[in-house]
């Protein structure tokens, strides 16, 4: 047995036995969903990396207890307002809170309008209307559902990329992609019921981020969701995590018997993953996790032609009071492990520092990140089994074959919220396609030469994002928005330079967000 195989077989049996071993503890507070976004949870970092001990933190969405003031979604509220102004700045719809249940729901609009100046121009909207709704029972056992019905039309660089995956970034089928008239619907469900804090069952319908940056090198939440179950739990100072789940193929469609004149007719393809994941609090400033992954396909079993297995680490440290380091390391395989320029070296890795109430300006927030893929990282000779879902790659947007730095601050003062953002990725893509130089990693023809980041059709983009908004109600992030956007991308040894300015306002809600700087 190969050192890939033995190391597969072993994180199988450690997540079984972490699962079975902690049955003996005993839960403790009321377990609520917090739906993810990376701005969200910036507001919690006083929370989550507390000036005495980190906590595991690496794993998201959360579900857990309350976090912090807007979190919350049933926090007491403000009785000094009449009915209809408690509703339209303070409360949900409809809301209950009981001794033994809570319940809430909320109507969730998301309409925008805007315009795209530069190389290309066009007018944008979006029209969103959508739902959610939440319930805990006792302390064991939380419920969250949302459903979205949509139209719009986005910038240019999202009708690309949407043209090349079949479908819309993060958010999975939409009609009239040739078009750029997008039209789609999409829901999240997460259920999670705690037997005791050694083990959490969560079975969902939903996004998974491993790691404590904006981007994640080993999972992150930028395709769109998957169905999954999720074991977790906390044995003294370790935590695992255990996640089973099925994947969309959108490039090798399910087949008829042969017949192919049915194959469109069954839909995308379906493809397996299993993610085990395992924080270690190795001191009261340290965690250390180890990170396995193993997708395969539905016509194939665990064998080693139908397997693809990837290993990774994800550091979190505190070396002074609210200042974070974190990074991470992934590899595809052992054997193509390095930091050499010159090997064919399957390796990413993450590299990062955060900090809240910098300056001692209370939740005022900043993160810096440097993010690196070497060529051919995440493909796979079989594009059955790449690290791919839906027609998106499961870690970083861009792939592979890039290097990536950005920066985000974030303030918010009462009610006022302000968003800033500034990325440089320098990557390179195939010029034809009969190359292949290591970004696409729905490409299956790996070369064996060749494997300097930026190779092939070079790409700089630069990207810088500004928004403000007001929130009208933090009970599900209702706010009037207005939001600038200037992307460059340069091409100079193909397509040259083309430019976007990209001007919003509109009436939003929901704590989600989709990246769209790639």
């Amino acid at each position: 047995m190969d050192t890939l195989k033995k190391t597969h077989y072993f994180a199988k049996r450690l997540s079984l036995f972490l699962l079975f071993a902690g049955l003996a503890q005993f839960a403790v507070g009321q377990i609520k969903y917090q739906p993810y976004s990376y701005q969200r949870y910036q507001y919690f970092q006083k929370e989550l990396y507390n000036d005495t001990t980190l906590g595991h933190t690496a794993v998201k969405p959360l579900v857990k207890k309350s976090l912090g003031y807007s979190d919350d979604p049933l926090r007491p509220a403000d009785t000094s307002k009449n009915w209809f102004l408690r509703k339209i700045f303070d409360e949900h719809l409809v809301q209950i809170v009981k001794e033994d249940h809570t319940f809430y729901l909320d109507f969730l609009p998301d309409l925008i309008i805007g315009t795209q100046r530069g190389t290309n121009q066009k007018n944008l909207w979006t029209n969103t209307r959508g739902a959610q709704a939440g319930l805990t029972v006792g302390e064991k056992f939380s419920l969250y559902v949302n459903f979205f019905e949509n139209q719009a039309r986005f910038p240019t660089h999202i009708d690309n990329s949407a043209l090349r995956i079949g479908g819309l970034p993060g958010q999975g089928f939409s009609k009239n992609v040739p078009t750029s008239e997008f039209d789609w619907m999409n829901t999240t469900v997460n259920m999670t019921y705690e037997v005791d804090t050694a083990f959490r069952v969560t079975l969902a319908y939903d996004k998974l981020h491993i790691g404590d940056g904006y981007r994640s090198m080993l999972v992150s939440e930028s395709p769109y969701n998957f169905a999954h179950a999720h074991f977790s739990g906390k044995v003294k100072r370790f935590q695992y995590n255990s996640i089973w789940g099925t994947m969309l193929d959108r490039f090798n469609p399910r087949e008829y018997g042969g017949d192919q004149a049915f194959t469109t007719r069954l839909g995308e393809g379906v493809k397996y993953a299993a993610f085990q994941y395992v924080d270690y609090l190795a001191t009261n400033n340290l965690t250390i996790g180890a990170f396995h992954s193993l997708i395969w396909a539905q016509d194939h079993g665990l064998e080693e032609s139908g397997a693809n297995g990837g290993l990774g680490l994800n550091v979190k440290y505190r070396p002074i009071p609210k200042w974070i380091v974190y990074g991470q390391l992934y590899a595809d395989r052992l054997s193509k492990f390095s930091f050499n320029k010159d090997s064919d070296r399957r390796t990413s890795y993450q590299f990062g520092v955060k900090t809240h109430d910098l300056f001692n300006v209370d939740r005022l927030n900043a993160t810096v990140e440097f993010n690196q893929a070497a060529p051919y990282t995440y493909q796979n000779e079989n594009n059955r089994i790449n690290y791919s879902n839906n027609g998106e790659p499961i870690a970083h947007p861009n792939g592979a074959n890039f290097r990536e730095i950005l920066g985000i601050l974030t303030y918010r003062w009462k009610r006022f919220d302000l968003y800033g953002q500034s990325m440089y990725a320098r990557y390179g893509v195939d010029s034809d396609i009969s190359t292949n130089v290591g970004q696409d990693i729905f490409r299956q023809d790996i070369p064996q030469l060749g494997n300097r980041i930026g190779q092939g059709d070079l790409r700089n983009l630069f990207y810088n994002e500004l928004r403000a908004a007001y929130i009208i109600n933090p009970r599900y992030n209702l706010r009037a928005e207005v939001g600038f956007i200037n992307r460059i991308q340069d091409a100079p040894n193909s397509i040259g330079k083309t430019t976007a300015n990209i001007f919003t306002i509109g009436l939003r809600s929901t704590f989600r967000t989709f990246q769209t700087e790639y």
